[in-house]
């Protein structure tokens, strides 16, 4: 990124603005929050799948100074994990600059074919979009205990409804809970694209009937135990490029689920739409808010969405990010890739352009920061440091988190400030924001509780 470009000008003085407002809150007890989710939520590949993970060892070990991953069966699992993750690439080394294997396609082609010792693994402890949102709080002077429950492809309703994990999950323990979809369980079940009508995998009452399950389960332990019901956040994910577009890109192949496809099916669905990416993020737009409606209907008022996905059109619209990583040279200018485009972390069964990158997944956790705990997410910054730690250029970052902090006063995908607005942003912050903060922090100023075994 360009930083004598003025989105990047304007962006670094108003979080630096913003970092001098802030309070510290570090010396109140710990909230508890659980990240209950799949991929998209522990962040599927380095650096991101063990960011800030780890498990409590020895005297003196601080609690909050990591995520816990709830799927561990114990601390020597988790401390044999950790270990495994420090030595495990994010490419399969097997076949990187192997003579033998000269091309990407033929790379991929081995992979697709060789046992499943031979294919990338996703060892814990995970960190993930959790552990980023910890460093933010940190950061923040604010004090979060995060804990984490994932599994790959993982549903609300399939998976957790029916688990042994919904007692853990919904225990009165939590002060907030955040719950992830499966990616394309939200969207309708029919689109129509181009006048022709196309199944997308999406089930929405099946989404719907997960969310309230958890929600109803979560109030009836904490009316039991005789506490507040958790406060419960949607996380609503980002639309996917491999739904989108085609690829005739041999670098940047749609391999797996989705290879050798030509659209107008339901691993495909939004292809030949005329905006297709914007178009799957307002679909899931409108189901995350229609689930958080239904649960507030069923008198669980404090359930409200964190609008990431929105987020990605936002950076789309700001030229921060590209819209079709697919296209010959997308990734060759000062655009990022919000989506993975790792070709080989992607193999086998899961095609690039579908989980977020360390891009997307930092601005995932910003709009997740920011609904949660009501702080700017600009206060972070350019010295932000889970950016520095994920290797996000100090410019980068506080572009996406201008884009996190349009979203957020827009509702939804916020088109380009002209330079005028940032101007009368920056001239109005110091006298703004301190009042906002104090209508906004609902992450902090409810009664922290006791943590339960």
């Amino acid at each position: 990124m360009n930083p004598s470009t003025p989105l990047c000008r304007l962006s670094a003085a108003l979080a630096l603005g913003v970092a001098a407002t802030l309070p510290a809150f570090a010396d109140s007890p710990p909230i508890e929050i659980l990240f209950v989710g799949n991929s998209f939520t522990f962040g599927k590949y380095a650096p991101v799948r063990n960011y800030m993970g780890g498990y409590d060892s020895g005297p003196g070990a601080v609690a909050a100074a990591h995520v816990h991953d709830l799927q561990c069966p114990s601390v020597a699992a988790c401390s044999a994990a950790e270990s495994v993750a420090l030595s495990v690439p994010s490419t399969n080394p097997a076949i990187v600059n192997n003579p033998l294997y000269p091309t990407l396609q033929s790379q991929l082609d081995y992979l697709a074919g060789a046992g499943s010792a031979s294919k990338f693994s996703e060892p814990g402890p995970y960190g993930g979009i959790p552990g980023i949102f910890l460093k933010f709080t940190q950061e923040s002077g604010l004090n979060y205990n995060v804990s984490i429950d994932t599994i790959s492809s993982a549903t609300l309703n399939g998976t957790w409804k029916n688990s042994t994990n919904l007692p853990v999950i919904s225990a009165s323990k939590w002060d907030h809970v955040v719950l992830q979809e499966q990616s394309f369980t939200p969207l309708p079940t029919t689109i129509t694209v181009n006048g022709s009508t196309v199944t997308t995998r999406g089930n929405p009452a099946n989404f719907n009937t997960g969310v309230q399950a958890i929600v109803n389960s979560l109030h009836t332990n904490a009316a039991a135990a005789g506490r507040p019901d958790a406060a419960v956040t949607l996380y609503e994910t980002q639309p996917l490029a491999s739904y989108s577009y085609l690829s005739t890109n041999p670098l940047m192949p749609i391999y797996g689920s989705s290879a050798g496809i030509t659209g107008g099916n339901n691993n495909q669905p939004y292809v030949g739409d005329p905006n297709p990416v914007s178009r799957m993020a307002q679909d899931l737009h409108s189901a995350y808010l229609t689930a958080a409606a239904n649960a507030r209907a069923l008198g669980h008022s404090s359930v409200d969405v964190s609008l990431a996905g929105d987020a990605w059109i936002t950076a789309m619209n700001a030229g921060i990010a590209v819209t079709n990583p697919y296209l010959a040279g997308a990734l060759s200018g000062s655009q990022v890739d919000l989506w993975d485009s790792n070709a080989l972390d992607a193999c086998c069964t899961t095609p690039i352009g579908y989980h977020p990158s360390v891009y997307g997944s930092y601005l995932n956790a910003l709009m997740l920061f920011a609904q949660i705990t009501g702080v700017d997410p600009r206060s972070l910054g350019f010295a932000d440091q889970a950016a520095a730690e994920l290797g996000i250029d100090g410019n980068v970052a506080v572009q996406l988190q201008g884009a996190a902090f349009l979203t957020m006063q827009a509702g939804g995908p916020a088109a380009v400030p002209e330079p005028a607005t940032w101007a009368l942003m920056a001239a109005g912050l110091a006298g703004t924001l301190s009042a906002t903060a104090r209508r906004r922090l609902r992450g902090w100023v409810q009664t922290p509780r006791t943590a339960t075994p």
